[in-house]
Parts: C-alpha cells; structure tokens; sequence
C-alpha cells in the first residue's frame, strides 16, 4: 500500500548539468514536502474523528507506529487543521 517514493539517480557530468540537477532536486524536495504537510493534516484528521468516537490515544498511536505523546503533541502544534 506505503512504499518508498522513486527517485531518479543522475550521473555527474559537468557544471552546467550538475547546476540544472540540483535545481531538479531542490523542486522535487519542495513538492514532497508539500506532500508531507498535507499527509500530516489527513491524518490529524482522521485522529480527530477516532477521538470523538472515544479510541484512546495510545491505541491510534500503537497505530501509527509512534508514541501517545507524540500524537498527542502533534495535535497540540496543529489544532485546526481544515
């Protein structure tokens, strides 16, 4: 379902190459970035509504693979994601 995201391996050439490659790089950088940050406000999100149905924290952390702390801080630095 959850994999790794491909990303393409360039071969050193020159300066000019190199100089549009680290341009390509940083945009790619950006745009998952961007994905993170709109990952992060589903899965607030979703944490919201299983808290309103009353699943304990340490459950829907055990979950996600992190901490109740964690979570618990997460939603605490972010409290209303739209």
């Amino acid at each position: 379902m959850f994999g790794e995201i491909s990303v393409p391996e360039f071969k050193i050439e020159d300066n000019d190459s190199d100089l549009q490659k680290v341009k390509m790089l940083t945009q790619m950088m950006r745009e998952h970035q961007q994905s993170v940050i709109r990952l992060g406000q589903q899965r607030r999100k979703v944490v919201r509504k299983l808290r309103e149905r009353r699943v304990p924290y340490r459950e829907i952390a055990n979950s996600c693979g992190v901490t109740d702390q964690a979570l618990f801080a997460d939603l605490r630095k972010h409290p209303a994601d739209e």
